[in-house]
């Protein structure tokens, strides 16, 4: 608990790196509306795509210097040489950052689901679903940023892309489900086991990548 503590202090310091990622999302789904004509059945047509994507790139720039600072000011290394439980470290980590850019996020997109359907049985349906996708989402990016350490995030994004796409596919079936009343719990438990196995292997695979770029 007390790391957990530790780390959310060190990311309730650096405010753009939780607070950009949240601002953009609520920025995107503000303008939506704008782009399109008023009239509801075109506002409803587009929006969850662009929810799921927005949650995709938002997670993309919360990511973007997970490790960059601790590994310049070498206190990476330190931490790798005087723990044994690495990847529970790093785990910690991610979880910090779901809790406090993750969970905002899917609770704005409650509320702007809610503003676009008018439906309140869907929007509290999506909301689930978007606990889910943004924890599957940081975690794929925590890798994709532990891989492009110091080599520029860009590298990072590119091998992690394809990776997320299937998960936005899922997405888009789940929204199908809801809307026709079909078979709803099973795409909600086919990403909830996605998460546990991702939960489970990322840390262990971030530690290892980390551990290479450091030797």
């Amino acid at each position: 608990m007390n790391t957990l503590y530790l780390e959310y202090l060190k990311l309730k310091k650096k405010t753009r790196n939780w607070l950009g990622p949240i601002l953009v999302f609520i920025l995107i789904m503000i303008a939506y509306p704008l782009t399109v004509e008023f009239l509801q059945k075109d506002l409803e047509q587009g929006f969850f795509s662009l929810l799921w994507i927005s949650m995709l790139l938002s997670m993309m720039l919360a990511t973007e210097d997970i490790f960059l600072e601790d590994f310049n000011d070498g206190s990476l290394e330190q931490i790798l040489i005087s723990t044994s439980s690495f990847p529970i470290l790093i785990a910690k980590k991610i979880f910090i950052y779901w809790a406090m850019i993750g969970i905002p996020i899917s609770l704005f997109s409650f509320l702007f689901s809610l503003s676009i359907t008018k439906d309140l049985q869907v929007s509290l349906l999506i909301m689930p679903l978007s606990m889910l996708c943004t924890y599957i989402f940081l975690n794929l990016f925590v890798f994709g940023s532990a891989l492009s350490l110091n080599k520029g995030s860009v590298l990072g994004a590119i091998i992690t892309m394809p990776i997320a796409l299937p998960v936005l596919i899922v997405l888009g079936k789940s929204v199908i489900a809801i809307q026709f009343g079909i078979n709803y719990l099973e795409f909600l438990l086919l990403l909830l086991g996605g998460l546990s196995i991702i939960i489970t292997a990322v840390p262990f695979i971030v530690s290892y990548v980390i551990k290479a770029h450091l030797e």
